[in-house]
């Protein structure tokens, strides 16, 4: 009995392999990938750099519009309470 689920265990872990397709390559590696990849990848650095500055943009012009109410809130900060 053991020897049956051994042999039937190891056909359908065969006909598991067999039947997957290999996928076809990535366009970055296959043939010429080494430029195409480096290509994006240098498209990328750019992109980040972009964003980058765009974020250092926002963050110096953003100026806060409202004020300090100059003193303690006696509400929050009584000993008192």
């Amino acid at each position: 009995m053991a020897s049956l689920r051994f042999w039937l265990c190891l056909i359908l872990v065969v006909l598991s392999f067999v039947r997957t397709e290999p996928q076809p390559l990535s366009p970055f590696i296959e043939g010429n990938g080494r430029k195409s990849l480096g290509a994006f990848i240098e498209q990328a650095k750019e992109e980040f750099k972009e964003r980058l500055r765009r974020e250092d943009a926002n963050r110096n012009t953003y100026k806060p519009e409202r004020q300090s109410p100059g003193g303690p809130d006696p509400k929050h900060h009584s000993k008192n309470a």
